[in-house]
């Protein structure tokens, strides 16, 4: 071709710059050719090796089956033995108390969580009972140690620390991004939000509400307050109309009983009249029975009255037998779900000390702290001053959660 194009052109020196040119175009043109003969190869050619894409550049694969897995925990409470325990050094570690757990909901979907207390750091002061501030690691540790994407910031502990404290804590929680949270507020008009995630392609609506907050000059919006029945009713009106499910967490009910009381039997009659179709309970700190109530709309909404502690350094035993509730959630069509295949896998939370240190309260002196699967915790309760084995809490926790629910 090159010949041609100089019989053309001639050998006159007149014509070399045009030649040098041309012969410029065809070196491009080439290179050009060549390198869409190797795109076109290994379209086909499976023997071709490409480089892989950056995780950046690959499309999300969404998941529209109309189906999720669901895991609940109960309290997550920072008492100072907890943040001991956690500490090394100038640093926190809070997600290794969920390391022989995690793997069993894993493939949960939506991970409930009641972080109770605020998580406003080191600022506010960090302190455990009767006044709770832990350190910003334990939201993130919440979150990606113990899987939390659901997060309740209902409770009596909110405002421990004043309204500068709970904003801190809403901040830091809106800065970790969860897929839903609810239950305080910065405003009047952020208490009338709902918290909306899309899993699977089914729309949740989530709220939360409190029996009372511990701080009464704190603005009555700080924390949701379901004694505020018009509050109660706006809200979950609002989720029933613009999702699929609607979840509520309720924290309430007396502490330390495993009798559901007259009062969160009447709340549960209320959020399920009005639609609600799943409710997570917390705040007895022991755990109490499942339940399922009819709806008028002809649905079912399932009542988990409460799920005990998971993470604390309370002292009873049945303060420390939690556990994780889990089941599925289906859509049934436009705003219908099915809750169904409930299970629970009973926890026990750990930590040892001395008899003598015991008997002084030298409640700092407890180590090890760890929260074990109850079928795995044999050879830690051994350890401990609990004089109880894993037949006699299992059967306890048989005996509370009822026969709807299958215990794992």
């Amino acid at each position: 071709m090159l010949g041609m194009i100089i019989k053309r052109y001639g050998k006159q020196p007149t014509h070399k710059k045009n030649i040098i040119k041309l012969s410029i175009i065809l070196v491009i043109l080439a290179a050009l050719i060549t390198v869409g003969v190797y795109f076109f190869i290994s379209s086909v050619n499976p023997f071709v090796i490409k480089k892989p894409l950056d995780s950046a550049q690959v499309p999300a694969q969404v998941n529209k089956s109309g189906k999720l897995h669901m895991a609940a925990m109960g309290d997550m409470l920072a008492h100072d033995t907890i943040i001991a325990n956690a500490k090394n050094g100038n640093e926190y570690n809070f997600a290794k108390f969920f390391q022989n757990i995690r793997h069993s909901y894993q493939n949960a979907d939506l991970v409930f969580c009641n972080q109770e207390g605020l998580v406003s750091g080191e600022n506010y002061g960090i302190s455990g009972y009767p006044s709770f501030n832990a350190p910003t690691k334990f939201a993130t540790d919440l979150q990606s140690g113990a899987g939390c994407n659901m997060v309740n910031l209902a409770n009596n502990h909110m405002g421990d620390k004043g309204v500068d404290a709970t904003n801190a804590t809403i901040d830091n929680w809106a800065a970790l991004k969860p897929l839903a949270v609810s239950g305080a507020n910065k405003s009047a008009a952020d208490q009338e939000k709902v918290s909306f995630a899309e899993v699977n392609g089914i729309r949740i609506g989530f709220v939360a509400f409190a029996d009372f907050n511990n701080n009464k000059n704190t603005p009555g919006y700080s924390v949701n307050d379901y004694h505020n029945e018009a509050l109660v009713r706006r809200l979950v009106g609002q989720a029933r109309e613009n999702a699929d499910a609607v979840i509520v967490s309720m924290h309430w009910g007396v502490e330390d009983s495993t009798a559901v009381s007259a009062e969160q039997a009447s709340e549960a009659k209320l959020l399920s009249d009005l639609g609600v179709d799943l409710i997570i309970g917390t705040g007895p700190h022991v755990l109490q029975r499942e339940s399922t109530i009819a709806r008028p709309d002809g649905g079912q909404t399932v009542v988990w009255y409460s799920l005990g502690n998971m993470l604390s350094s309370q002292l009873l035993t049945k303060e420390l037998i939690g556990g994780i509730a889990e089941f599925d959630i289906t859509k049934k069509g436009d705003k219908k779900v099915a809750i169904d295949n409930l299970s629970f896998d009973p926890t026990y939370m750990h930590y040892e000390w001395t008899a003598a240190q015991a008997a002084r309260e030298d409640l700092l002196a407890r180590k090890n702290a760890m929260i074990y699967l109850l079928n795995n915790a044999e050879e830690p309760l051994s350890r401990s001053l609990l004089n109880t084995n894993v037949s006699e809490q299992r059967q306890y926790v048989v005996d509370i959660m009822g026969s709807g629910v299958t215990i794992r």
